[in-house]
């Protein structure tokens, strides 16, 4: 089985960890996050992961405070686009995304399988020459319920 034929299909986010350089570490979404992310065979993919503890919204858009809308915003990653898979690592070509600044950038994920099933994805901990917090995102295959 190639490494792309082990991407392809719907995964469902397990845990989000950001590490710091001074050591700290910290889950992004809290204990309990959500969301899917899915690969494509045509190449496709799309993202969204948010934190389980935002609170629903009550009445119309309207009538939704800027702040708890901003809130629920912060609580969240969502994008797509296109995916190249390079075996030991993904690219995420990124053409929409809920952050304006990040469309037509690249996002180069390092890939383990873990024995479980599970995949760890791995964020650099440098880009652009600058360093930065690496980021876990491990997922399961969604069930089919």
């Amino acid at each position: 089985m190639t490494e792309r034929s082990r991407l392809i299909g719907t995964w469902e986010l397990v845990a989000f960890t950001e590490y710091r350089d001074d050591g700290s570490q910290f889950d992004v979404f809290g204990p309990d996050p959500k969301g899917r992310l899915v690969y494509t065979e045509t190449g496709h993919m799309s993202v969204v992961f948010a934190g389980a503890h935002r609170t629903p919204f009550s009445g119309a858009w309207a009538g939704v405070p800027d702040r708890h809308k901003a809130e629920c915003f912060d609580a969240m990653v969502a994008y797509a686009g296109r995916y190249t898979d390079h075996g030991d690592r993904v690219v995420h070509h990124v053409e929409v995304c809920w952050i304006p600044n990040w469309e037509v950038r690249e996002l180069e994920r390092f890939l383990t399988f873990l024995p479980d099933g599970r995949v760890r994805l791995r964020t650099p901990a440098t880009r652009a020459g600058r360093s930065q917090p690496v980021q876990d995102v491990i997922v399961k295959r969604a069930s089919v319920a």
